[in-house]
This record gives C-alpha cells, sequence and structure tokens, in this order.
C-alpha cells in the first residue's frame, strides 16, 4: 500500500456539510447495501420489496477512504463526532429530498430519505446485517418510488450510498500505513456473512 496522507473531513462553519446524498454503484466506503459471501455479487439490500425500501450505511468512522483528486492521492476519513454533525446538518437543512445519482448534481424524484441515523452507545448501537460495523456509523434508508431508479436497484446498477458536500480538512499524521491497511481490512471483513 502507498505511504499517503491521512486527511480528516470537518465542520467549521455553516456553509460546509452535504448538498447531496448520491446513490452509486460503487461507494466509496466500500460497503455496499449489503455485502454477501464471495461466491455471491455484492448486490443492493432490498428492505422491502413490495414498499421498495432500501438500507445502507452512509459513513463509517475512522475508515481511511482512498481519493484522487486533480492528482494527489490522500486517505480521507470522517470521525464519529464529525459523522453526527453532518448527519444532524443534513436533516437540520431539509436534504432529505436530495439524492441524485452516481453525484450527478440532479435531484431525483421519487426517492424520500425517510430514516437516518447513526449508531451510539446509548439508543442503536448495531443494524441487523452490519453488526460488526462500529459506534458512529451513519445509516440512511430511502423509499424509492422512482421506477426507473427501482430498476436500476434490481439491476445492481445502484449499490450503496456516496456523499457529496463541502468540508474543511485536516492532514492527520498520527496512523501508520499498517494502521490504516488494518482499519481497511476489519470493515471489509466484517461486512462477510
Amino acid at each position: 500500500m502507498k505511504e499517503l496522507p491521512i486527511v480528516k473531513a470537518i465542520l467549521t462553519d455553516d456553509n460546509q456539510g452535504l448538498k447531496f446524498m448520491s446513490a452509486v454503484e460503487s461507494p466509496a466506503i466500500m460497503v455496499n447495501w449489503v455485502k454477501f459471501n464471495d461466491e455471491k455479487p455484492i448486490k443492493m439490500a432490498i428492505q422491502n420489496e413490495e414498499q421498495k425500501i432500501v438500507f445502507a450505511p452512509a459513513l463509517i468512522p475512522d475508515l481511511p477512504i482512498y481519493r484522487n483528486h486533480n492528482g494527489r492521492e490522500f486517505y480521507l476519513m470522517f470521525d464519529k463526532e464529525t459523522i453526527e454533525q453532518i448527519a444532524l446538518k443534513f436533516a437540520k437543512d431539509n436534504l432529505l429530498n436530495s439524492i441524485d445519482l452516481n453525484h450527478d448534481g440532479i435531484k431525483l424524484s421519487g426517492v424520500q430519505i425517510y430514516q437516518s441515523f447513526v449508531t451510539n452507545e446509548h439508543t442503536v448501537d448495531n443494524v441487523k446485517a452490519f453488526e460488526t460495523l462500529p459506534i458512529g456509523t451513519w445509516f440512511v434508508g430511502a423509499k424509492v418510488d422512482n421506477q426507473d431508479v427501482w430498476q436500476l436497484i434490481k439491476e445492481e446498477k445502484l449499490n450503496g450510498w456516496s456523499i457529496d458536500g463541502l468540508f474543511e480538512f485536516k492532514i492527520d499524521d498520527s496512523l501508520s500505513d499498517n494502521e490504516i491497511e488494518q482499519m481497511i481490512d476489519e470493515v471489509l471483513n466484517s461486512t462477510k456473512n
């Protein structure tokens, strides 16, 4: 694994935060809606086929996410406190209808977030099918009435959430390459059933 800087995303003012929750084919957090065993393809977890409901993590705390921005490579991380701030601001800013496809910036109609919570020690500390994800993981559930989007989900062309927003970045040099690799492996292995 390359030696790359760790950059922590933080919120420092009211102009920062999410603009969209994006339904994507390959989530940067490397956890799709539900990950089955290695022999089966990864596919979106359809929580309820009849009601057209999907559910998945949007952010996982302290997970190093590889990024390449204009040739600058780094790992981006969100701590659980920042994830809590992001989730609260997303709701406060009334953005529960702000969902796009693959970061195209075009608001979808017929897709509504109706579940949004961050796991914590006091209320919900784990989620079925994602029990091993750490405290501080942000989960999002959506109702999909848009037939075109539902078809993409069924065809496994949409597999999870990705965030789209504005953040301040702070370099964190406290983790070694081995620690970063171990954290990535733990998240990937924790989602195998």
